[in-house]
């Protein structure tokens, strides 16, 4: 598992130096193409045959996504989004995740995370399609808007399987890819100094992995000399282990924020309000500023829209609520928008957004373990928030004395 890491981390560091060169593409529809080639290249070097998973949910979804779509008839428009979000899902959960079942090949893992983030980028698409062609007619992000006047079959693979994000993520919106393409922002950002900070947290966070690893092997509670440990070392010896699982989601998850920077992809003036995985808030402002390139040279940029890990966040916070909002921020969003607020029955969206993330994450016993118990967290911890905020200072002490 160590030396595929390394593999990993080298495509991720190769993706990170091919944007230097990326960036400075001019012609909209060859920096498409070549973001493709370059990306389905890597899909295919770490998934070997493997890679057919990847290949038929997008082609798939391209179908489903350009003839189910706002052009046509209104009741098409109903279906586009959930078509795609149920294919999508369920070729996730069954066809791939139990492949060994229908006589496949058991994919390799890192195949796991392109089909996992195919999961969310293509459904999200439609949903977005769906957004526009529900907006009313003037708005700057409805279905008169350029980027989704016409989204052809290339489109959907373009954005599939463009390589900044193809594979561990963060999730963007098709917006966001066709802004990269189209808007010049990212023509008048620097995003080196930002990566390069986050290259030595990264360097940091190895040494910590490899340590951490050495002295707490995960390995390790696989065998019998573990088991025959009494129940408390059992039971501590998860907290290392846990960290190093994170120090790994961290070193992956900010990698893949370096990638999608210095490609330029979710570059946006800060005056835009842009957020995680929505980008701007102020879309007007972003199409004023297209248009005033001057102007742009002198507003301060950002890549929030794919910053996707706030590692001093998740590991000081002391709320839960805020600490699941700090992990993983893009995927946040696509459940939030695509899941919690578009579920019928308000008092279950937690519950039902909650249980597909564990879903999405996959069939081990732990993650609805972890995540399934957030809903029960929740509750008690606003509770205590609610009484500490209404308590005089120090008040809260005094009533247990």
């Amino acid at each position: 598992m160590l030396w595929n890491d390394v593999i990993y981390v080298l495509l991720l560091l190769f993706s990170v130096a091919i944007g230097l060169f990326y960036r400075k593409i001019e012609r909209p529809h060859v920096k498409q193409w070549i973001g493709t080639v370059i990306g389905f290249t890597l899909v295919a070097c770490i998934s070997g045959l493997s890679v057919v998973h990847p290949i038929i949910t997008v082609l798939i979804n391209a179908i489903i996504i350009t003839n189910l779509s706002w052009k046509y008839e209104y009741i098409y428009l109903m279906k586009c989004h959930l078509v795609s979000l149920y294919f999508s899902f369920f070729y996730l959960l069954v066809i791939f995740r139990l492949s060994d079942y229908f006589g496949l090949s058991n994919p390799p893992t890192y195949t796991n995370l392109v089909v996992m983030i195919l999961t969310l980028k293509l459904p999200g698409l439609a949903f977005e399609i769906n957004s526009a062609a529900t907006a009313p007619t003037d708005n700057n992000q409805g279905a008169n808007s350029e980027a989704f006047k016409k989204i052809s079959f290339m489109d959907v693979i373009h954005y599939s399987f463009g390589y900044m994000g193809v594979l561990t993520g963060p999730y963007y919106r098709y917006r966001t890819y066709w802004d990269s393409l189209y808007r010049p922002f990212s023509n008048y950002v620097d995003p080196w100094p930002l990566t390069y900070y986050k290259l030595k947290q990264i360097a940091a966070f190895i040494v910590l992995f490899l340590v951490m690893n050495h002295l707490f092997p995960s390995d390790y509670t696989q065998t019998v000399e573990f088991e025959e440990h009494c129940f408390f070392y059992r039971f501590f010896y998860m907290y290392p282990t846990f960290a190093s699982f994170r120090l790994r989601m961290f070193i992956g998850m900010i990698l893949a924020e370096c990638v999608c920077q210095m490609s330029g992809l979710g570059a946006y003036p800060v005056c835009c309000q842009p957020v995680p995985g929505l980008g701007p808030r102020d879309y007007k402002k972003i199409e004023e500023l297209s248009l005033n390139h001057d102007r742009i040279k002198k507003e301060q940029q950002d890549f929030e829209t794919v910053h996707n890990m706030n590692v001093w966040e998740v590991e000081f916070s002391p709320f839960v609520r805020h600490t699941m909002k700090m992990w993983n921020t893009c995927i946040q969003y696509w459940m939030a928008v695509c899941i919690y607020k578009r579920f019928p029955h308000k008092g279950l969206r937690t519950v039902a957004t909650l249980t597909l993330s564990a879903l999405w994450h996959g069939y081990s016993a732990g993650y609805y373990f972890c995540i399934c118990q957030v809903p029960f967290y929740l509750p008690f911890e606003d509770i205590c928030i609610k009484f500490y905020n209404q308590c005089e200072e120090n008040g809260y002490r005094t009533q247990f004395r």
